[in-house]
């Protein structure tokens, strides 16, 4: 998912909100830890909470940006849904096994109804992956490599792929399937996700308004096959200025905020309770190796050497990061591989320290020594990276580069993130799986035409992910996926700058329990509580 997304199985260490003192918890990024706050079940019958940017549409099809899954991932379930922390959990389907190395048989659970009162049917979730393999759907990606999806049983689905795909395990979760009526898909086909049709799921709320300028106002499902919520009514604003959601804040208008950046977290520490969430997702330059002047691997590497990364990690996100040597961040690897494997293996990817003397030396051995011009543009729910961007624009201009910074709003950003839009953009991703495939098969692998915004091409990385897709060694295909990073990084198709955290605030009575990098992939406002 782009950093709109859009996200794993190691510890992250992530620590819950912490009580009055300093009142910000610590991630394993940093910080000291403190004791987390303890929930109760008193109902809640009403609570507002303001996000960063606004919406164009609730479809996930349409617009998958993470703010996109804030919303749909408490209205819409999928086969399978993903623990905060990253563990695959039953969904709608209550069991399901891998019979071959290409079928995969789901057995749905019985009760399981949408919010219209109709009951989830075989037929409703096959008609659902049909729309998520539309042409014009943005997860069809997802869903290439699938044969066919067919009701094998009253409540069987069974799903066959075109060839083995070690990784397809994590496809129909929340991030890649988003489950509704076939009815409802068929007769609002062209508006869904829109102020007038909204959306239909089996979630635990449904949404009763949308202005696609102001909120989303969500109700609780009390047809919901869960546990019920102790929160009856959400409201969802969108606050694009981060002064005036402080102020919202201050003044009692809002009861908290979502996806706030580690800088205007800060301010937030002494009005609410602030949770440092280690997400997995990576803020990276893409360049285009298609193009000039990013076809030459000199003027890579000088933005490379020319970009302060500990500067921006410590300065701009206020050690709330890490410097990325990858897109991969090393807790994506869990289940694969051990983590001294990881960290030698990291060990050995170049480092490019900042030092605009090697940068200067670099752009000289290009065709461009002479500098140019180019634009970098950052949404507006992301402001740490157009900062990222300044402190880059600035070192740049000793190398006689001009960086031309601009800001556009999330949906414009999300439109413009397509290979061949721009020869150089913002690459931030939140991972909606706990695979490392998910970022190399769409960035590095060149067959990944909708995704691969480098344009990247080498046969050795080809072969590596080619190889994994097929391997049921877990040792083996995470070797072979270490290998494909590792042989793409000297190339620089991606410059990583940071591995990021997502700052939570709420106020001193609230509490989001089991925080963890998955916690807005799936139902997170039922783990709102009242601490008192």
């Amino acid at each position: 998912m782009t950093g709109a997304g859009v996200g794993v199985l190691a510890a992250s260490s992530l620590l819950a909100a912490c009580s009055p003192g300093p009142r910000s918890d610590a991630s394993a990024s940093g910080g000291s830890a403190s004791a987390a706050a303890d929930g109760t079940d008193t109902p809640i019958d009403s609570l507002t909470l303001a996000l960063p940017s606004s919406l164009s549409s609730l479809d996930v099809r349409r617009e998958a940006g993470i703010l996109n899954y804030v919303v749909a991932a408490l209205v819409q379930e999928s086969l399978l849904s993903v623990g905060p922390t990253g563990k695959l959990e039953p969904g709608l389907a209550e069991s399901w096994k891998q019979a071959d190395a290409t079928t995969y048989v789901y057995t749905l659970r019985r009760g399981a109804v949408f919010s219209d009162g109709s009951a989830v049917t075989t037929d409703d979730v096959v008609a659902s992956v049909e729309a998520a393999r539309e042409k014009s759907s943005s997860l069809a990606y997802a869903w290439a490599n699938v044969a066919s999806v067919r009701a094998t049983g009253q409540r069987e689905i069974t799903i066959r792929l075109k060839a083995a795909d070690a990784a397809f395990s994590w496809t129909p979760t929340p991030g890649t399937l988003l489950v509704s009526s076939r009815a409802f898909l068929t007769r609002h086909k062209d508006d869904i996700g829109t102020p007038k049709t909204l959306l239909l799921g089996s979630g635990p709320y449904k949404v009763t308004s949308f202005a696609a300028d102001d909120h989303v106002q969500l109700e609780r499902n009390d047809a919901w096959w869960g546990d019920k919520p102790v929160l009856r009514s959400l409201k969802l604003s969108f606050v694009p200025d981060a002064g005036t959601r402080l102020v919202a804040m201050k003044s009692g208008s809002v009861d908290g905020a979502l996806d706030l950046a580690s800088d205007e977290a800060r301010g937030w520490e002494s009005s609410a309770r602030v949770t440092y969430t280690g997400d997995r997702s990576v803020v990276s330059l893409a360049f285009d190796t298609a193009r000039a002047p990013f076809d030459d691997i000199h003027v890579r590497r000088a933005f490379a050497y020319a970009a302060d990364r500990s500067g921006m990690v410590s300065g701009i996100l206020h050690g709330k990061a890490e410097v990325a040597s990858t897109l991969v961040s090393p807790q994506m690897w869990g289940d694969l591989l051990g983590s001294d494997e990881v960290k030698a293996g990291y060990a050995e990817l170049p480092s490019f320290d900042f030092s605009l003397t090697r940068a200067k030396s670099e752009l000289a051995k290009s065709a461009h020594a002479d500098g140019f011009t180019v634009e970098l543009t950052y949404p507006n729910s992301g402001p740490q990276l157009g900062k990222g961007a300044l402190a880059l624009a600035d070192s740049l201009k000793d190398l006689g580069i001009t960086l031309t910074v601009k800001e556009v709003t999330l949906e414009q950003w999300i439109a413009d993130l397509v290979p061949g839009k721009k020869p150089l953009q913002f690459l931030w991703y939140f991972p909606v799986t706990g695979d490392p495939s998910e970022l190399t098969d769409a960035y590095l692998k060149s067959s990944a035409s909708a995704t691969n915004l480098a344009h990247y091409r080498n046969t050795a990385v080809d072969k590596a992910l080619t190889a994994a897709k097929g391997e049921t060694d877990e040792a083996t295909r995470g070797r072979q996926l270490l290998s494909a990073v590792r042989s793409s990084a000297a190339e620089l198709p991606y410059l990583p700058l940071w591995w990021a955290q997502t700052a939570t605030a709420l106020s001193d009575d609230l509490v989001l329990e089991e925080p963890g990098a998955f916690t807005f992939v799936g139902p997170w406002a039922t783990r709102l509580r009242r601490t008192t």
